[in-house]
């Protein structure tokens, strides 16, 4: 019969309820969390809020990254995560947000050294992004827990979240194992 390309998305819903405590990502490290060093890089426009409230650990307020609106191009965030890592899955949270939430997301994922710059258009110096969350759209006010139906095989320690074409976004959380950077040369495991 051959190869046949099944017309499935990448991802799955992890949480259809919104309300389960456990999920098919309880398992992994949020490497998008500034709690274990992520930080926010750069960011194409912070009109209306802070994109490094993207990374903030703690549940959304009335705090989120929020961009202007009527723009006739997409928005982009740029986060080195606190750890290199596989990626299992995404929560993008858009809860506080009602009317200013972006309509559609997508994530790329990239490998570079730690102390990779940055450019205007939010590529990283000497990498190459690979999608890992094609276009979606998201609703507002809610939490879109997204599971790959099999985690990346390689590592990741760059994200980029755009927003198409402009809104908001209170949280990204990005799950996955973590994966020592083979980028920064050898890794002692043993100190």
């Amino acid at each position: 019969m051959g190869n046949v390309q099944s017309s499935l998305p990448a991802y799955y819903n992890a949480d259809p309820t919104n309300e389960a405590y456990t999920h098919s990502l309880s398992k992994y490290v949020d490497l998008a969390s500034s709690a274990i060093g992520a930080k926010l890089i750069k960011a194409s426009n912070e009109r209306f809020g802070a994109a490094a409230n993207l990374i903030n650990p703690c549940e959304p307020t009335s705090d989120a990254w929020v961009t202007r609106r009527h723009n006739p191009e997409s928005d982009w965030a740029v986060v080195r995560l606190g750890s290199s890592g596989t990626i299992a899955g995404f929560d993008i949270d858009t809860r506080g947000l009602d009317g200013t939430h972006a309509n559609q997301v997508s994530i790329q994922g990239c490998l570079a050294s730690e102390d990779a710059r940055v450019d205007g258009n939010g590529d990283v110096e000497g990498a190459e992004w690979t999608e890992l969350l094609p276009r979606i759209e998201v609703s507002a006010n809610s939490r879109h827990l997204l599971a790959l139906w099999t985690p990346t095989s390689e590592a990741f320690n760059f994200v980029r979240l755009v927003l198409h074409p402009d809104g908001g976004v209170a949280r990204l959380r990005i799950y996955g194992t973590v994966v020592p950077n083979r980028t920064e040369g050898e890794c002692d495991l043993a100190c």
